[in-house]
């Protein structure tokens, strides 16, 4: 069976000046997430101190939740893998911890890969699948640029906007007019991001599905 692998890496994390308590706002965080109804099939860890995994079944949520934990944690940033394979060790549910296969090795290196090339977010399939796409990988390298200059209220917007939200709902959550969210989203296209991803999740959900 497939999963998607997700993998987190706190961006500079030796260099916060309060390393500790934001590693402890992080943890909350994580199990805040693992609290909602979603795809997971094992659930966001702490893994290496400044890195944190999950393992998910399907990939309908998992850019809302990647979106989701980066506005929390902003102005911090993280990056984030996310790869598509097979585990062959047994699913731990409770904890994304003592489980092998190629998606882990993949998640693996495409982190290593955004570290080298200073990117925040990037997607690898399987060999010959789907999402090893070049269009989408320089897709998601300009769109790592652009959130780089996302303030914590815009990643917000972005990730109810993943989720589903109509304007309507979206400026009710936010207190702002519908007219100030059709702005925001109009200043950073997140109308057209939302496509880009809602197309690469219908990708990396037909791999998940055709093994």
């Amino acid at each position: 069976m497939q999963y998607l692998v997700v993998i987190g890496d706190i961006v500079a994390s030796r260099h916060l000046a309060a390393r500790s308590p934001f590693q402890h706002r992080l943890k909350q965080q994580l199990q805040d997430m693992n609290s909602r109804p979603k795809g997971l099939a094992s659930a966001y860890t702490l893994t290496l101190g400044d890195e944190f995994q999950a393992v998910y079944r399907d990939a309908h949520t998992a850019f809302a939740d990647v979106f989701t934990l980066m506005a929390k944690i902003a102005p911090v940033r993280a990056r984030f893998a996310l790869a598509v394979g097979e585990i062959v060790t047994p699913i731990n549910p409770k904890q994304a911890i003592g489980m092998d296969g190629p998606a882990f090795h993949r998640a693996r290196a495409t982190l290593e890969a955004l570290k080298a090339r200073r990117r925040l977010i990037g997607v690898t399939g399987t060999p010959g699948g789907q999402v090893d796409l070049e269009l989408l990988k320089a897709s998601l390298a300009v769109l790592s640029g652009q959130i780089e200059g996302w303030r914590p209220n815009r990643l917000k917007l972005f990730a109810r906007l993943l989720s589903g939200e109509s304007t309507a709902e979206l400026a009710k959550r936010t207190g702002i007019t519908t007219r100030a969210v059709n702005k925001n989203i109009y200043a950073a296209d997140l109308d057209e991001w939302k496509r880009i991803l809602d197309e690469i999740t219908r990708l990396l959900s037909a791999e998940l599905k055709s093994r």
